[in-house]
């Protein structure tokens, strides 16, 4: 007895048995495929916004610089803001300290500062002077990312465009500063702010001309994109953990921080999102395995009930209680692998469909997943196998001369 020539006879004679076992499987594998790729889909969304994000926060906070300023603790605010630096100072050790600890995680490229209004005698007029040190290097970090900004080379200075411009200097000129001879390194393009009017000068030159020797009032440091929600909160917390109440921090208002806030924004409300998203396909997809099993479990047992007295026969011939329960369990892979093959396809050509008709659809490629496919090709004809299992056994072990008697 050829089993296979039996199952697809009994297929062609019982289309509508096998047609709707065939659509509850289409059915459960095919929203199972869209909900999953439509998820995939939200996902790597919110990730290429998150990049792109990213990269624009990389961009900005590489042209603007520094954004987040370390203080002594007893600087006033209200001074620091109007004067754009303060007069209290504190250890140069305090940089070296957090360079060293591997607790600072959320800023990067710690550079020095001493910053004063003087008199530039020599040009009998009011400067602001700014002593700095190059980035100091982080001890605990094993790839160290490449400085912002330079060292003003000792025995030079840098200086700002409009206060070059009416003093007539020009890179590589030498002038004499309350004293000091040095020579012009480079001269920065107008930027609008006290810049313009700044002379930057190595820091240990400047602490010697101040009479403030191993002092700075200033530790300038770059935010990384790793603090979270709280960004400020999150940046004291590590640095007081290695200077404790001896600094205060605060963050400079720029367009880089509008951009990590609204990172942080999208990134959360894709997750909450897509947690939502799985949240209601897992729920359904519970029902339709539910649903879908129940149906082709009792299409099966119908199937064995209609065709009694074909297996009281093929048992009175001496087929095997094996062959007869294959042959129904055969059917059910059939079911299941066709009806996994048909829905992966529709499944995923109505979340392809769907994606494209968003603002910002995926290519195909990027929502394809193998490992889905083949998935959902194995799970569902062990679904249909498990759901035939019991009316396979009941057919098997009937009694060919009960059965035939029946008639």
């Amino acid at each position: 007895m050829n089993v296979l020539r039996l199952v697809c006879r009994e297929i062609w004679h019982r289309k509508l048995n096998f047609l709707v076992s065939l659509l509850a499987i289409i059915v459960l594998v095919g929203y199972a495929v869209g909900a999953l790729t439509l998820i995939r889909a939200q996902r790597e969304r919110t990730e290429q916004r998150v990049a792109a994000l990213d990269d624009e926060i990389r961009k900005i906070t590489k042209s603007l610089g520094f954004n987040i300023n370390i203080l002594p603790a007893d600087q006033n605010l209200a001074d620091f803001h109007a004067n754009d630096f303060g007069e209290k100072t504190m250890p140069f050790e305090y940089v070296q300290r957090l360079a060293e600890s591997p607790d600072i995680v959320t800023i990067n490229h710690l550079r020095p500062a001493l910053i004063r209004k003087i008199e530039w005698q020599e040009q009998q007029r009011q400067i602001v002077l700014m002593g700095v040190a190059g980035v100091i290097p982080w001890t605990h970090r094993s790839n160290p990312k490449k400085p912002m900004t330079e060292a003003v080379p000792t025995g030079t200075l840098n200086i700002g465009s409009v206060l070059a411009e009416q003093l007539q200097l020009q890179e590589g000129d030498t002038t004499q500063l309350n004293g000091l001879e040095l020579k012009v390194n480079k001269i920065y393009p107008e930027r609008g702010t006290k810049d313009d009017i700044t002379v930057w000068i190595d820091l240990q030159a400047a602490q010697n001309m101040l009479e403030l020797p191993d002092q700075i009032n200033l530790i300038q440091a770059l935010e990384c994109n790793c603090a979270s929600v709280d960004r400020l909160a999150e940046i004291e917390g590590e640095i007081s953990q290695v200077l404790g109440s001896d600094v205060q921090v605060i963050e400079l208002a720029t367009k880089a921080i509008a951009r990590a806030r609204a990172r942080v924004d999208v990134q959360a409300e894709g997750q909450i999102t897509v947690a939502r998203m799985q949240d209601r396909a897992t729920l359904l997809l519970v029902l339709l395995v539910l649903a879908s099993s129940i149906l082709v479990g009792l299409l099966a047992l119908l199937n064995v009930w209609e065709r009694q007295q074909e297996i009281g026969i093929l048992r009175a011939i001496g087929t095997s209680t094996g062959s007869i329960m294959w042959m129904f369990l055969l059917k059910a892979l059939f079911v299941g692998l066709i009806g996994a093959i048909i829905g992966y396809l529709i499944g995923f050509g109505i979340a392809v469909r769907l994606d494209e008709q968003s603002a910002n659809g995926l290519i195909v490629e990027s929502l394809f997943d193998f490992r889905m496919m083949v998935f959902a090709i194995l799970l569902a004809p062990i679904i249909t196998i498990i759901a035939s299992w019991v009316p396979a056994v009941f057919a098997s072990n009937q009694d060919p001369a009960t059965v035939l008697s029946m008639e």
